[in-house]
Formats: structure tokens, sequence, C-alpha cells
């Protein structure tokens, strides 16, 4: 990742080189889910450990002696009193899903599995164990025999983390191929072999029951065809990293893909050097009062901009930025028009859209007013399209989303280019 605060960042395309150093990646062939596991028995209660401070639901002890894992990651000679994860996740910035421990299976819950939605509990199975008998609110759960070797996801921003974890491989389905933007990723799935199952934009049911994956991950939002697939034996899981109002919270989700993957201490030495190399950026920031910044850009009519709590503000907060909404709580974004930003930002000396211009000329095209603010007048335009595929997937949405540094670097160099001169930006280009 960045060696030094915002001005040098690692090669974009080498996303595990930048990740994991120190371990080697854990044998990805494990039993899948439906294998022929022992009949269902009942696990001891005993404490249990929890990576996020929340307490853990009872079951076999995680603190017992280490249990037999084979090569292949599976269960050796199960021992009930036995811990079998001696890799344990911990929770740090993220905030929408948990992690706890119960020797021979993990519980996983996703607080809101859609926006507004109830907390979704799963249970992470390590191969060659009894499925443990399921009571209370685990009761009817859904069990996810892990490691896991076929995985289907439904969001571009989950796709990052294969790479980073050594996984790639287990990427067997994608929602669609169109919009991926990492070439390691566009490389993968190129391979007739990685399903395609919902291009058009809704979820082919028949489509993903006849690859039979270990699991589906939901992109945080609802479909009919879930219910069918489930119904059909196919484990779904939900997946909305993107309710995280942290950056390094979104990108700590990387730790739910190595639960399932069984690569925890992969994503500990990663997100170790991002939240480091996080940290560094934001600390080279010059002190002194925050830079005003123009966020967004009208569309038919309404202009929507940070509120003050959100992701977006976040970012910005931490490379030395503001915007005249800063102060205006709220988690997603507010509803305003042109007039009313020309109000409030119109002498603004930086302007941050996240739109598809590349040109002044673009812009005014769209709405010839802009050219009444006075970071339009003197060329001080950003935006976050300088990796956009010819068929429109931007990659900010999707490496952003795990690496938060490199989209701080962008934001600290365009705020105080001072700082960092010569910046090899990842994702803002200047209207030309």
């Amino acid at each position: 990742m960045s060696p030094s605060p915002a001005v040098v960042r690692a090669p974009r395309r080498s996303l595990r080189a930048a990740a994991v150093t120190a371990t080697a990646a854990l044998l990805l062939a494990g039993c899948s889910s439906g294998g022929n596991d022992p009949a269902p028995t009942s696990i001891e209660t005993g404490p249990a450990t929890s990576s996020s401070g929340a307490p853990g639901t009872s079951g076999a002890a995680a603190d017992g002696p280490a249990g037999t894992i084979g090569p292949d990651g599976c269960v050796v000679d199960f021992d009930p009193a036995a811990d079998y994860f001696p890799d344990k996740s911990t929770l740090t910035h993220a905030e929408n899903f948990d992690l706890s421990y119960h020797g021979s299976y993990q519980v996983l819950t996703v607080q809101q599995p859609t926006q507004g939605g109830s907390p979704e509990s799963y249970v992470l199975l390590r191969c060659g164990a009894p499925t443990p008998e399921l009571t209370g609110e685990l009761a009817g759960a859904t069990v996810v025999t892990t490691p896991v070797r076929s995985v289907y996801s439904g969001s571009t921003s989950h796709l990052p983390n294969f790479p980073i974890l050594d996984q790639l491989d287990t990427l067997t389905g994608v929602a669609s191929k169109a919009l991926i933007s990492e070439p390691e990723v566009q490389a993968r799935v190129a391979d007739p072999e990685v399903a395609e199952y919902a291009a058009a934009g809704t979820v082919d049911a028949e489509t993903v029951i006849a690859g039979r994956p270990d699991v589906v991950i939901t992109a945080g939002t609802d479909d009919p065809a879930y219910a069918t697939i489930s119904a059909a034996g196919v484990p779904v899981l939900a997946d909305a990293e993107w309710l995280e109002n942290d950056p390094l919270g979104r990108a700590e989700w990387v730790k739910y893909f190595a639960a399932l993957t069984g690569t925890e201490a992969e994503a500990a030495t990663f997100f170790d050097q991002l939240t480091a190399d996080y940290q560094r950026i934001k600390d080279s920031v010059p002190a002194g009062s925050p830079v005003p910044v123009v966020p967004g850009q009208p569309y038919q009519g309404t202009w929507y901009v940070p509120a003050g709590d959100s992701y977006g503000a976040r970012l910005l907060a931490d490379a030395g930025g503001t915007t005249a909404w800063a102060d205006e709580s709220g988690t997603g974004s507010i509803s305003t028009d042109l007039e009313s930003v020309l109000a409030r930002a119109q002498a603004d000396p930086v302007w941050l859209a996240s739109t598809t211009w590349t040109t002044a000329a673009e812009a005014l095209a769209d709405e010839p007013r802009v050219a009444e603010f006075a970071a339009f007048t003197a060329g001080n335009v950003w935006n976050a399209a300088a990796d956009v595929t010819a068929a429109g997937g931007n990659n900010y949405y999707e490496l952003g989303v795990a690496r938060p540094d490199l989209i701080l670097g962008d934001l600290v160099a365009i705020l105080h280019p001072d700082t960092a001169p010569g910046h090899d930006f990842a994702f803002y280009l200047r209207l030309s």
C-alpha cells in the first residue's frame, strides 16, 4: 500500500501483494455444503468468543484445546471440547456484522441485511465437524460448511476481497460480468465456467440453483429469487457493507469473506496494513481550517449532497475538507437543488463530482449554470472517473471499497496539492 502519505501508492493491480506478505494462504479444497457430514449432534453449551465485544451465542467452548485441522481445512477426529479456529477475526471498525466463535463453528450476524432490515445470523460450520443442534435464536439458521470453494457474488464491491485473500478460484458466479473493473477479476470471470446470474438486474434463480454454489452473497438488497434459491438448498447470505459509514468499516468486510474461506490470518494482515496506511495519509493533512468543497452535481433538477455523518462526509473530513452541509446530521444524502448549492457553495475553491463528466464541456452541456461556481471557473473540478471501463464499470465503487486509503490519498492530493506533488491518482481526474 502507500509507503508514504498520499504520494506513492502500491500497484493497484496486485491486490494480494499489497495485502499479504507474512502468511501463506490456506488450502481451499475444504468440504462443500451438502457433503456427507456426520449426523446432527447436540454441542455442549459453553463460553463463546465474539469478535466485536457483542455477547457470543452459546456453543462449544471457543478457548478449548486446539483441534486438529487437515490440509483441506476440515476437522480431523472431532473433539467437542476443542477449538477449531486458531485464527480469529477481531472487528474494530465495522458495525453491521459480528462474528462469534463456538469451537467447531462461527456465528456470523449481519445487523441490517437490507436497509432497515432485522438482523440475520448464519452458522459457519467447519467441514468435518458434526452439525450442531441449533436452538433459540439460531433455530432454523442457514448453515454454511466452510471453508467454501464456490461463491456467487451479487456486487462488484465484494470482488476485490477474492484476490486480496488469494481466493479468486473460489469466485464461481457473479451477478453481472459487464461492470467489473479489476483486471484480475475480469480475467477470472472471462472463464465460461464462471456463471452470470443477474445480467439484466434481476436474479435468475434457475441459473443459481443449477450451479449449486456453496453460498450466494447478496448485495444488501432483497430479491424474491433469494427465497427460491434458499428453498432449493443453496445458502444465501447478506452482505450490506454499503451501510457502513466509516470507510475502514466498509473495508473491514474483508473479514466477512475470510470467515467463509478460512483466511482470517490473511485478512488480518491486509487490514492492519490498510488501517496503518489510512492513518498515515490522514496524519499528513496540514493543520488549519478544512478546505470548503462543492459536493456532487445537479441531476434532473435535484442535487444530492452528503449528510454530515455519511461515508462521503467522513472521507472528506479525514482528507481535511468540508462542505456547507457538514453540520447536518444523517448518514445518507440530502436532497437539494442548484439554486441552494449556489447560495451556499458558489465560492468554494474545489468541486468534487461523482458523475460521468471528464471535460468541462460535458458539465456545461448538462447544466450551463455550473459556470457560476468559482471552482469551475478556476478549473478545479474533479470527478471520480479516472478508472472507468468501456462498459461503464467504475473502480471507485469496486476497488475503492476495499482500499479507502487510495481514495483518501487522492482527496488529500486534490485538497492539499503541495503535500503530494506528483501524486498518482487512483480514481479522480480533473475535468479537462
